[in-house]
């Protein structure tokens, strides 16, 4: 993911506090800091945030080779590991492009 749609992401964190760019452990905080503000009972990091988003992508019809893109893979293989698809996600497909 470019620098540019990052920023976008976090542009109401930047308007309170002007600073970019920001290290990983920065970007933790926010996030941890966000979790606990929404009174989330689960860990919540940016790696659980951006499978969570590759996963729900997929699912919603975003193709692999965008989200590679978006994710900034190498290789479409590493973006496969995303495509956890149930049984039912399967069936709703099928049926709605046969």
């Amino acid at each position: 993911m470019g620098i540019v749609q990052v920023q976008t992401l976090l542009e109401h964190y930047f308007a309170i506090n002007n600073q970019w760019p920001i290290g990983s452990r920065q970007v933790q905080k926010i996030v941890k800091e966000v979790a606990n503000r929404a009174r989330l009972s689960q860990v919540v990091t940016p790696h659980i945030l951006r499978h969570t988003f590759a996963t729900l992508a997929l699912q919603k019809g975003i193709s692999l080779a965008a989200v590679q893109k978006i994710l900034g893979h190498d290789r479409l293989t590493t973006t496969a590991i995303y495509l956890n698809l149930t049984d039912t996600h399967v069936v709703e497909e099928y049926s709605s492009k046969w």
